[in-house]
């Protein structure tokens, strides 16, 4: 989700609880009301409205509460480009596994913004530098 005015993931959650709440409690009825008293234009216009931000405060809402432990995405923390993992750190995953795979889940661990292709290719490539591949 996109982050506005506020770096902290606890602060937009709340905030999106506290707008839900107040679009639910204190513009819903009236909004409400006043299309069943007197259904104008206007007021189904403004009914409207409301559902849909209504939706959409409820929908950022569940999608906030949702992600509460979870680690950011990686498409917010950036993409890390192949050449900037040092070689270090790639035979520091195949020497720390005992296989092609978990190699390739430990380069990725170390480097979240690493895609899979990008380190299974690292770990190939330096795996070739050892010796014969297996599979």
């Amino acid at each position: 989700m996109a982050q506005w005015w506020n770096p902290s993931r606890r602060v937009e959650r709340w905030w999106q609880t506290i707008m839900l709440v107040w679009l639910l409690v204190m513009v819903g009825p009236s909004t409400i009301d006043s299309v069943t008293t007197e259904p104008t234009a206007w007021n189904w216009i403004w009914l409207a409205i409301w559902l849909f931000a209504t939706v959409g405060f409820a929908y950022g809402t569940a999608q906030a509460w949702r992600t509460t432990n979870n680690p950011q995405p990686v498409w917010l923390e950036g993409i890390t480009a192949p050449s900037d993992i040092p070689a270090d750190d790639v035979r520091g995953a195949l020497a720390s596994t005992d296989g092609r795979i978990p190699a390739i889940r430990a380069l990725r661990e170390q480097h979240p913004g690493l895609g899979l292709k990008d380190a299974m290719d690292l770990i190939d490539a330096q795996r070739g530098e050892e010796g014969p591949q297996r599979q």
